[in-house]
Order: structure tokens, then sequence, then C-alpha cells
């Protein structure tokens, strides 16, 4: 269907033809197509340009700002809707989040940022079921696309599905969070030969990224190997503010005898993340062994709290499709 264009626009393109609007020639419609035409497309640029600015303020966390500017636009594509779901979600309201990104998909089935959108919703939000789901019909729909199947792989790894979940997202390499993911789920299986292959080729064409040192001293570290310090000191001279590193270079330190140093890490880990209860277990272990025992007994008393939480129910949001 031609795209309508207003008496005043088409006065105006008949103007630049030459002509007034009576009388005119096949000449001066073909004019009129044109100027149709090209102001089909500045109107389609100027929505990108719009579009454009409001992805920014979504990614700098101007939410309200951004669910202004899209409520002051009159069209509204898939795109518009898969906006909106983002700034619904950064704003927190799950539900209008859900609602948009499902229209979005309603107007475009094949549209993949509103399928990885929904998905994420729920994976966010302690729903991998949901989100796993989500991700498989997507898959269906677009096989090859890699952010959904890591965002399947990412969801079956939360559900504790790791045969499922190492096949997913070694499908999505070099993906830097496909590498996270896999690694760990490798590290929790205690597959610590294939974590060192898998960290030694990711810093081969990552070797700024301080995820592949890290994973490369934890796999080291799990299979007895001298040399996981330095990893992991690699990893934090690339990220100084990594808790898991910092607590990881405490492990070494205290199972190598050096209580003041493995302290001195705890510490910091524990300072970048104060709900690593792992961290705050082996810091009150160290303090122990130091004989500092009134701190030691602060930092259990704080581990008891963290795993009290952590025994706590997780929100999580309901999920359905249709009448189910």
């Amino acid at each position: 269907m031609a795209p309508r264009v207003s008496p005043i626009l088409r006065g105006v393109a008949l103007l630049a033809c030459g002509r007034s609007r009576e009388g005119r020639s096949h000449g001066e419609k073909q004019c009129e197509h044109m100027i149709r035409y090209h102001l089909v497309w500045w109107l389609a640029l100027l929505a990108l340009a719009d579009f454009s600015a409001i992805e920014r303020k979504i990614s700098a966390g101007d939410f309200r700002d951004a669910l202004a500017q899209l409520e002051s636009l009159t069209e509204r594509p898939a795109a518009w809707f898969v906006l909106a779901s983002k700034a619904h979600d950064g704003l927190n309201d799950p539900a209008k989040a859900v609602a948009a990104a499902e229209t979005a998909l309603k107007m475009d089935p094949r549209n993949e940022a509103a399928h990885v959108q929904l998905g994420y919703i729920f994976l966010a939000r302690n729903t991998p079921a949901a989100a796993a789901e989500i991700f498989s019909e997507a898959e269906q729909v677009l096989p090859q696309s890699v952010p959904v199947r890591l965002g399947k792989g990412l969801a079956l790894k939360e559900l504790l599905r790791y045969d499922e979940a190492e096949k997913t997202l070694s499908d999505c390499w070099p993906h830097p969070i496909a590498f996270d993911a896999l690694a760990t789920v490798y590290l929790f299986r205690s597959k610590f030969a294939q974590t060192k292959a898998l960290a030694i080729q990711f810093i081969a064409s990552n070797p700024a990224d301080y995820r592949g040192h890290y994973f490369l001293a934890a796999a080291r570290d799990g299979l007895g190997e001298k040399d996981a310090a330095d990893a992991v000191r690699q990893s934090l001279a690339r990220n100084s503010g990594f808790a898991a590193a910092h607590a990881l270079l405490g492990k070494i330190q205290l199972r190598e005898g050096a209580l003041d140093q493995a302290i001195e890490s705890f510490r910091a880990a524990t300072r970048l993340r104060p709900d690593l209860t792992q961290a705050h277990l082996q810091l009150a272990q160290a303090l122990q062994r130091s004989g500092r025992d009134a701190e030691a007994a602060r930092e259990f008393a704080t581990v008891r709290e963290l795993k009290k939480k952590e025994a706590e129910p997780k929100p999580s949001l309901l999920f359905h499709r249709g009448n189910r």
C-alpha cells in the first residue's frame, strides 16, 4: 500500500515540479511519486535516528526519559515496543516489559531483539524455566541466532541442566559471555582440564580480557599446578575490581601459609562483593588461624546471615502462554 501524503506535501511536490495542483500531467504524477518515495525514506531515517537516541538513553539508564521520548512518537513499529520493553524492564516493571516484548513479537515473529528481550526479562528474575522455553521457541524461528542460543544456554545453566548447557554454550563460541558461562559449568563439574584448555583458547583471541586469565588460574588451582597464582594476578592486572579473583588469590595464599596476604585478599573480595559467602568463610578461617578470634567470630556471623538469606525463596515471575 502506497504511503499517504498530506495535501500540503502533495502541493509542495507539484510546486517542486513547476506546476500547480490543477492540470497535472503524467510527468507531474511521476514527480509526486518520486517525492513520496524520498519522503518515506527520510521519515524512516528520522525514525531510526530517534530510536538511536532512545537506545543511548536506555544504555545510560535514563529509562523515564527514554519512555517519554517513545511516547512522543506516532509511528510504533516492532522496534518501538522492543525499546519500550527495555525501558520498562529498567524501571523494574516486568509486567509492562513482557507485554511490550510480546506485542513486538506479534507484529514481527522473527524479531530477534524481541525474542532476546523477552527471554532475558525472565532469566534476570530467577525464572530460568520460562526463559529456557522462550529461547527454545525462538530457536525454532531463528536457528542461526547466537544471542538466542546464548540465552538458552544461560537458562539451561541456571536450571543445572549442565549437559545441555555445555552443548548449547559451546555452539556460541567465541562469545565472551558464552565462554564465561561454559567455563563456570566446567568448574562446577570439576572439569579442570577442559576449563584450562578453554581458557587458553580464549586468551589467545582475547588477551586483554580478565576472564580468560581468571578461569585459567581456577583450572590450574583445581589441577594442583604451581603457577595458578601468576594467572590470577594477570586477571587482577586487567580488572582489579574482580572480587572472585581476589578470593581465588586469597585461597592460594592461605594454602601456601601466607596468612596476612590471604587475609588482605579475602578482605578485598568481601569489600567488592559483600554477598560473597565463600570469601567471608575463608576470611574467617584465615583470621582464626592467625589467632584473631574476635574478628573471625564476626566473619562467621556474617557467613551465617548470608547463608540464611541464600535459603530464602528468591522472587520470580509467573509465566504462561495462552490458556496454560
